[in-house]
């Protein structure tokens, strides 16, 4: 019997798919204390319920278990929470920004974050500095009275003074109400089509309807604030979902969500390639995985089709229908500098993206004849 081979005539070699990068799911939020049921080593840790956090011992008069009881409650209920430790005894007392930054550096999981416990104004702004610079948000809540007044003395007015994006305060006279505000943010975004989300009129299980007159609700409205209100005797609902410059939250994440897409996506192309040639094709890679982006991005909700009402962007023009919600464009290699050729920077990308945005109001006209 032969024993020869058919290698040399036919041969197959099996390549596996490379492995796409982790997405971070914009769907957990980060609560921070400082009961000493954790330590600076552990810094954070996740939890999918609060029996779990009672088998680390945690108990119901902790300020973070309180907060979280409110965060599980939501409608659109959250998976997990990450619990972080703030060291109050660390050389006089570890600051809320040094524990926060820290619990970035030990998770990348969480999103929205939470400041569970005695927190200053001057220790929100401190936070919200920090991660003005970062993809996460901050969620707070304030009984100032100042902010139900045309002052802008309170903690909501002094944030809107900062115009800080990813600052969102809750006015509440019910404590760790922000919490609640998080867990909803965090539980509604799970990915599914359609999933895409306003916080408006949404209902917070667990906190009070503040019994707010219509000047005082007008006032935190006017810092950029939010209230949670009764309307009617009968929806209980939160109003209007902004951060602190005045921007609607719903958006904030979204864009963030469709960024990071875009980002994962693109490096997913140069690690699972051999290489990318210097060439249109090798750009239309690019191209292509931002479009997986944006189809996520209009699967869910955020993007949908409507009129360019921008400038002109390559091949689209101001008043050019974008079917699909979005386009995504490539500039061509021929239009390229050497040295950008030289330095292997790709040709320039550009989405175009239309957003689906929410309806918060209607009007309606009634004609009697």
């Amino acid at each position: 019997m032969s024993k020869l081979n058919i290698d040399s005539i036919v041969n197959v070699v099996v390549s596996t798919a490379g492995v796409a990068t982790a997405r971070k799911g914009f769907n957990v939020g980060l609560i921070v204390g400082s009961s000493n049921h954790l330590n600076a080593t552990t810094r954070c840790k996740s939890y999918s319920s609060l029996d779990a956090m009672v088998e680390d011992g945690f108990t119901e008069t902790d300020p973070e278990y309180k907060a979280a009881a409110l965060y599980f409650a939501a409608d659109a209920r959250p998976q997990k929470v990450v619990i972080g430790y703030r060291n109050p005894a660390e050389s006089n007392g570890e600051t809320w920004v040094q524990a926060v930054t820290d619990c970035m550096a030990k998770s990348a999981e969480w999103y929205g974050c939470y400041l569970a416990g005695t927190v200053t104004a001057a220790d929100l702004q401190a936070v919200a500095t920090y991660l003005e610079t970062k993809t996460a948000a901050l969620f707070y809540d304030s009984s100032d009275e100042a902010d139900k007044t045309s002052a802008n003395t309170g903690r909501i007015g002094v944030m809107k003074g900062l115009g800080y994006k990813r600052s969102l305060g809750l006015w509440s006279g019910t404590t760790y109400a922000g919490a609640a505000l998080m867990g909803y943010a965090m539980g509604g975004n799970d990915g599914t089509p359609n999933s895409h989300y306003t916080l408006k009129f949404k209902t917070l299980p667990g906190v009070t309807p503040d019994d707010l007159g219509e000047s005082e609700v007008e006032n935190v409205k006017a810092k950029n604030g939010n209230v949670y209100v009764c309307r009617s005797a009968t929806y209980n609902q939160v109003e209007d979902g902004v951060c602190a410059n005045g921007g609607f939250f719903d958006e904030l994440i979204g864009l963030d969500q469709l960024a990071n897409d875009m980002q994962l996506a693109c490096m997913d192309v140069l690690k699972n390639s051999r290489k990318v040639p210097y060439t249109d094709a090798g750009a239309l890679q690019f191209v292509l995985a931002c479009n997986g982006a944006c189809q996520n991005a209009v699967r869910r909700g955020f993007l949908a089709p409507g009129i360019w009402q921008k400038d002109d962007v390559l091949n689209l023009s101001r008043g050019d229908m974008l079917e699909t919600g979005y386009l995504c464009q490539a500039e061509a290699v021929a239009d390229q500098a050497e040295s950008q050729k030289l330095l292997r920077i790709c040709p320039p990308i550009y989405v175009c993206a239309n957003l689906a945005g929410a309806i918060h109001s209607v009007a309606i006209k009634v004609i009697v004849q």
